[in-house]
């Protein structure tokens, strides 16, 4: 089979999903950003074929480098990057390959499509609206209240995301993000209660492999907050008793959204007001989170989502043997780290259970609280029990600091 991948080296997270491609015996093709002679040797291994394009969220730029590398044609288009999927889905459609269909590639991307959809099939979400101008932010908050949450449309994760409790916090999030008749942005009812995610990957019979995972704390929170060491913790425990209403809203996601041989990452809310749908992206989740998900259930991920892409049947079941975490460990203040404390004691107690980590050197450059929890100085764990792992990340979030100027 011949398969196009979009994107292939954005990030080395990229390449696991290549190499899975390749090992099942597939050609590989794919299109990027930059030129080939810039590609890492990870990127290079894998590909078959390789274009540039500058333009790779306009079809007809996509298309015409497509064209290049179509002998044979294509039996799949994918991608792994979230601006990207709605573009694979047109490609798609245009060169009459099958995957993700455009219609449902749309909706999840559109929150407020997909929330106004999921709402019509009685998927519990949030109450949300597309605003072009202040008028109607206003007039939304009249009708449901504060506090709401403001956002692009189609953004990623927690990105340009504001929590507004009042009217000033309003006009100042609509001042930042400036919706108007060409740009729409998203509002919504503020969910409160505790955050998480629920990833899986669906064949043409739905949901074939499932993972549940927890933000400590929620997003929004992590991202404004620098002191906070932010963990994300895979869970072990999700074939037991306390996520069946999970499990079962997933799967009622998937089959009102039409989602087939695909991966799918849901974001989802439990509070006060009970289970709430958040979003799902049609995609892998980020941050190298499959590679949790791998070290945690002792198989190989990526072989499972070739698999499931090329419509074969799977191979290996996930163990459930051990729950995983990341925790970020956030610099003092911007600028370059001038070292770190307290991380021999935590190795001392944590160290038989870590399994990767960074923890940059003195003079490394820092970077933002907006690019994510893979940054900075990080370390992931392993363990048999869920709340062991917990009191290791929060000793580890306790004890390692990093010092910046």
């Amino acid at each position: 089979m011949h398969v196009l991948f979009l994107a292939p080296d954005t990030h080395v997270y990229n390449h696991g999903f290549l190499r899975a491609l390749k090992a099942l015996g597939a050609k590989v093709s794919a299109i990027g950003m930059t030129g080939k002679d810039r590609l890492s040797a990870g990127a290079r291994q894998a590909l078959d074929g390789y274009r540039h394009c500058d333009r790779l969220l306009e079809i007809d730029a996509l298309a015409a480098a497509a064209k290049e590398l179509a002998t044979p044609a294509f039996d799949r288009i994918e991608t792994i990057d979230e601006p990207l999927v709605e573009p694979a889905a047109a490609l798609r459609e245009r060169l009459g390959v099958p995957g993700l269909p455009l219609r449902t590639a749309k909706l999840c991307r559109d929150k407020v499509a997909m929330k106004a959809f999921l709402r019509e099939h009685e998927i519990p979400c949030a109450m949300s609206g597309s605003v072009q101008s202040s008028a109607d932010a206003h007039t939304f908050v009249e009708r449901w209240g504060y506090p709401v949450i403001l956002k692009p449309v189609a953004g990623f994760g927690s990105l340009s995301t504001y929590r507004c409790a009042d009217r000033s916090e309003l006009d100042a999030a609509l001042a930042r993000l400036k919706p108007g008749p060409k740009h729409a942005v998203a509002i919504e009812e503020f969910i409160e209660g505790h955050e998480g995610f629920f990833d899986s990957l669906c064949d043409g019979d739905g949901v074939r492999h499932e993972f549940a995972s927890h933000y400590y704390p929620g997003c929004l929170e992590a991202s404004q907050q620098r002191w906070i060491s932010p963990q994300i913790a895979v869970s072990n425990r999700i074939e037991q008793g306390g996520y069946e209403e999970l499990r079962a809203l997933n799967r009622r996601v998937v089959k009102a959204l039409g989602l087939q041989h695909c991966a799918t990452h849901m974001e989802w809310f439990f509070g006060p007001k009970g289970l709430k749908f958040s979003e799902i992206g049609a995609r892998p989740a980020g941050e190298k989170i499959w590679d949790m998900y791998g070290v945690g259930n002792e198989f190989d991920v990526y072989r499972e989502w070739a698999l499931t892409i090329l419509g074969r049947p799977s191979e290996q079941r996930p163990s459930r043997r051990f729950a995983t975490g990341s925790i970020q460990i956030r610099p003092s203040q911007d600028g370059h780290v001038t070292g770190h404390r307290g991380v021999q004691e935590a190795l001392a107690r944590c160290g038989s259970h870590i399994y990767e980590s960074s923890v940059p050197a003195p003079g490394t450059a820092t970077k933002g609280l907006d690019k994510g929890w893979l940054v900075n100085t990080w370390f992931r764990l392993k363990h048999p029990d869920y709340d062991q792992l917990r009191a290791l990340m929060t000793f580890l979030g306790e004890t390692v600091k990093c010092d910046a100027r």
